[in-house]
């Protein structure tokens, strides 16, 4: 029997429904197929999926709907580097698995979603702060810094800084709700600067590698409606060619075939099971944010692209 992967759990039809239903119902449609416990491991009723079977996925979920896509990307990734924690000996993030595997949806508080293009590039806003309270927990301030893209969640990341008596990052998760006990977990503590263990690294390189296969992906089928609409319909004239002749057309083809392999540099070499202690001090760390960065400024260009050969009359190339 061939290996299941997560695009499989995408059928034509279920991608035609999704399209035409609210991200918060279609959620509970992918909860439905098994779709979001793909990176749990199998123990756990997952598929244990690798992060690049993740990310073509979730690319196929975000041609159809990018709204979907992206309201699940932080509960692929918490899930996908709670996963590599777990096979990696470290049973300090085990609950994570097991709140999935219950069916409880995690969240991404990540701030600035209304920044624009590339505002998750930082893994938390630097205003966000926290202080220790005396139980092994901590108390977030300024609180309106975060946001999520993810409806009707169980669980909520929350990341803030706390300055005393040395700067240290913090990473915690707020529930809601009866089954969610205790409400407040804090996953790890860790001086700020680059990650130190296998579950922040693996949050990092799965965050960044899924939220740009969304962006890709939506940018590539806005590119393609583009395309298709120019081919029934041109806008220019016999005497100038055909308006996908365009330098336009060319460019924004290239530019996608770019992200496109970016992000492959970052997915396809990450393995189910990363070095214990892996170094982000190095390029690999340096590679995730030069991959995030070129996707979204990719990604905003080609939309700009598309209104030139796709909303108004272009020049065809000599």
């Amino acid at each position: 029997m061939a290996e299941l992967r997560p695009r499989d759990l995408l059928s034509d039809d279920l991608l035609s429904r999704l399209s035409a239903n609210a991200a918060r119902r279609n959620i509970g449609t992918l909860a439905d197929v098994g779709y979001l416990k793909v990176a749990l491991p199998i123990e756990f009723g997952g598929l244990g999926c690798t992060l690049r079977q993740a990310a073509c996925g979730q690319r196929r979920l975000a041609r159809h709907d990018p709204d979907t896509a992206l309201a699940i990307s932080a509960h692929l990734y918490w899930t996908g580097a709670a996963a590599d924690a777990y096979r990696a000996g470290d049973d300090s993030v085990r609950w994570i698995l097991t709140e999935a595997a219950r069916g409880a949806l995690f969240a991404g508080g990540h701030a600035g979603e209304s920044d624009g293009a590339g505002a998750d590039l930082r893994f938390a806003d630097p205003r966000s702060r926290c202080e220790p309270t005396g139980d092994n927990g901590y108390q977030f301030h300024d609180t309106s810094v975060l946001s999520t893209a993810t409806p009707a969640w169980d669980w909520l990341a929350i990341h803030g800084v706390h300055q005393a008596p040395r700067a240290k990052f913090v990473i915690a998760f707020a529930g809601r709700g009866t089954r969610c006990t205790p409400a407040f977990r804090v996953a790890r503590v860790q001086p700020t600067g680059n990650p130190s263990d296998i579950f922040a690294t693996s949050a990092l390189t799965w965050g960044h590698a899924l939220l740009a296969s969304v962006q890709y992906s939506d940018a590539r089928r806005a590119f393609n409606a583009a395309v298709a609409a120019t081919a029934v319909t041109p806008t220019a004239s016999p005497a100038s060619g055909h308006p996908l002749d365009a330098w336009v057309v060319a460019e924004a083809g290239l530019r996608l075939d770019t992200m496109k392999s970016k992000i492959a540099e970052i997915s396809h070499p990450w393995p189910l099971l990363p070095d214990l202690a892996p170094d982000l001090g190095g390029q690999h760390l340096i590679s995730i944010y030069a991959m995030r960065h070129e996707v979204a400024e990719g990604a905003s260009r080609v939309h700009e692209l598309i209104s030139q050969f796709g909303g108004s009359p272009v020049t065809a190339a000599n």
